[in-house]
């Protein structure tokens, strides 16, 4: 048997997600649909799932006792508190296993019946049966069946590669986030079904079928033979000749061999008459023996193509089926795909199947791993405009807002993205050597090395001191104000990489004293530290790539996970309590990564002015992204 998967999945949150897994090694095939209620329930459901195909796939024992340990085991892997329904099943030869608990359905639909298999409520017990070529299976969360209502049937009935697309559609422009959508479809299909049914007919109208091909075996032939007759033997013997052809050879081998039974009737009785009939026959042997070499040769060429064009198919599939479980494999089967079209078309260049494959591939992979790319960067502002040779290198977002400082004259700007207005809040006169800055709401925080932690309020631009300079403190590296409180993220002494945050409270009369917010025994190295972001916890983007997270003044975990290729030379990043993501600029991959606040990869966008820009900020609602490059603002579309 072999198997067509589509799958679809609906808007994920932190809180909330489902996702489902397919995995085939060898002859069997494991399949999962997850929907998770839990703390970075995204993250965690990926990595549970990741992890209980491994213990199927490493079991012993028959399928049915593999696939209960794996659903007795998923039970200790979900964190304490959490929700969540599951469905598992296995596929070996022709017989299917399912168990599930929660919010999960299964249904098969063999010919126009469609079929329960596991319902809400059922009870958490093995059921198995035999499927067969033309059944469509779908494995989907409850939320997902709801979500189809009466067009279930229908959309199982599309194209398997319709299917994706359709429902996939209609989720992406409903108001589905938070609903926990997620479904798996797999067809069943002879194992000896080719590429598809296009493929397949062309493959087979330009296969040479085994034996000799009789028109031109003859004709080639019959052009030795006169040749030969003509400069070598009399017209006695031609004329005999010509009579053997003409009435002895028949299509094909038969026709070869019907020669040599027919033989004694043409053999001249001369001496001479003999050796030029000998000579002929040698020619005919020859010839035959050699294009039946030929055909065989073409046969075993066909063969290859064929299992190469097979193969690139199968990794495609696999790739659109990994794509948003595990990017780095997706990446893995669409380079193999592309290469095993390449050897395709190095055996057979002008094949159109395989050009079609290779042009299907280039054109959807983009897509399939996740990727966009922008040529297009409209310039939202030239900061000249506001102010001559206005140059900044950081730039700060707060609701509608944006906030710029130019470090050469201290020029502090912000500008209203609605009214595409602009004020200039203050200068050196009143902000000293201002190094450091960030909006929060309607007021701006500045860190100015002479005088201190300052912020001014944007309505009525009322500059007050939040805290004096403190030689006490070490280098200062960047400023955030988030709720009302100011953190400052010094870098302390490189050497003994004792860097520190600290946190200033809004009080009623004002705002306390420098306080610690790393815990005690938390020890970080900011010294090549770029930039500090704060969404409840504090994120530190290092120039090597390197970002820290820090939660109630803990070290929290953040990794990268499932990236297309490493983070090299990163300029700024991204991340607020008003974006659902956090984003990497990768200027040395001239890339924007978007990634969950816990480091998991999610999509990325490529472009010129990704490599070239200082500073970025997000605004997810205006899905515009704004890049900071000198004394310009450019925007881009954020999808």
């Amino acid at each position: 048997m072999k198997l067509k998967i589509a799958q679809v999945i609906g808007l994920n949150t932190d809180q909330k997600a489902a996702q489902v897994s397919f995995s085939k090694r060898e002859e069997a095939a494991f399949l999962a649909v997850l929907e998770l209620v839990s703390d970075d329930a995204f993250t965690k459901g990926r990595q549970i799932l990741s992890e209980l195909e491994d213990f199927y796939f490493d079991s012993e024992g028959s399928v049915s006792e593999k696939l209960t340990a794996t659903f007795n085991e998923a039970s200790n892997r979900f964190p304490g508190g959490s929700e969540y329904s599951l469905n598992l099943a296995a596929i070996a030869g022709k017989v299917l296993y399912i168990i599930g608990k929660g919010q999960v359905e299964a249904y098969l639909k063999r010919a126009d019946k469609l079929l329960p298999l596991l319902s809400v409520g059922a009870p958490s017990q093995l059921i198995s049966g035999f499927i067969s070529d033309g059944d469509r299976l779908l494995f989907a969360t409850k939320s997902l069946i709801s979500f189809l209502n009466s067009d279930l049937e229908k959309s199982l009935s599309l194209p398997i590669d319709a299917f994706e697309e359709e429902v996939g559609g209609k989720i992406g422009v409903s108001e589905s986030e938070n609903q926990g959508l997620a479904a798996l479809v797999v067809e069943v299909v002879e194992k000896e079904e080719k590429i598809d049914q296009q493929i397949s007919q062309q493959l087979l109208s330009e296969s040479v079928k085994p034996g000799l091909n009789a028109p031109l075996v003859n004709g080639i032939v019959a052009k030795a033979i006169n040749k030969f007759v003509a400069g070598a033997i009399n017209k006695f013997v031609a004329g005999a000749i010509n009579k053997f052809v003409a009435g002895a050879i028949k299509p094909g081998l038969s026709g070869v061999l019907g020669i040599f039974r027919k033989l004694p009737k043409f053999l001249p009785t001369t001496g001479r008459g003999r050796l030029a009939a000998a000579i002929i026959l040698i020619v005919i042997l020859s010839l035959g023996a050699g294009y039946k070499y030929k055909l065989s040769k073409d046969a075993q060429r066909n063969q290859q193509f064929n299992q190469m064009l097979q193969s690139a198919l199968e990794d495609f599939n696999e790739a659109k089926g990994l794509a948003s479980l595990n990017p780095i494999e997706t990446k893995n089967k669409i380079e193999s795909a592309k290469d095993k079209v390449d050897k395709a078309l190095g055996i057979k260049p002008k094949a159109a199947q395989a050009q079609d494959l290779q042009k299907q591939i280039e054109n959807e992979s983009p897509d399939i791993l996740q990727q966009s790319a922008v040529s297009s960067f409209p310039v939202f502002l030239d900061m000249d405009l506001v102010k001559k040779n206005f140059r900044a290198e950081k730039i700060s977002l707060s609701k509608d807002k944006l906030l710029l400082l130019d470090p050469g004259t201290k020029t502090l700007v912000v500008v209203d993205l609605t009214k595409k207005s602009n004020q200039i809040l203050g200068g050196s006169s009143n902000l000293g050597e201002a190094t450091a800055f960030s909006l929060n709401g309607s007021a701006a925080v500045i860190y100015s090395d002479t005088k201190g932690v300052l912020k001014i309020d944007i309505g009525s631009q009322k500059l007050t001191t939040v805290a004096k300079k403190d030689t006490d403190l070490g280098k200062i590296q960047d400023i955030y104000g988030f709720a009302g409180n100011v953190y400052l993220l010094d870098s302390g002494n490189p050497s003994t990489g004792s860097g520190q945050i600290w946190k200033y409270l809004s009080t009623t009369d004002g705002y306390s004293g420098a306080r610690e917010y790393l815990g005690k025994g938390v020890k970080a190295d900011f010294s090549n530290a770029l930039r500090m972001q704060i969404e409840s916890s504090i994120y530190v983007l290092k120039s090597g790539g390197e970002i820290l997270r820090f939660t109630k003044g803990d070290k929290d975990s953040f990794s990268y996970s499932g990236l297309p290729s490493n983070v090299k030379d990163p300029k700024s990043f991204f991340v607020s309590s008003d974006t659902d993501n956090l984003y990497v600029l990768d200027s040395g991959n001239s890339r924007l990564l978007v990634l969950t606040k816990t480091g998991s990869y999610k999509n990325q966008i490529t472009g010129n002015k990704f490599a070239t820009a200082g500073d970025l900020v997000v605004d997810e609602v205006g899905k515009k992204v704004y890049l900071l490059e000198g004394g310009k603002i450019y925007s881009v579309d954020l999808k």
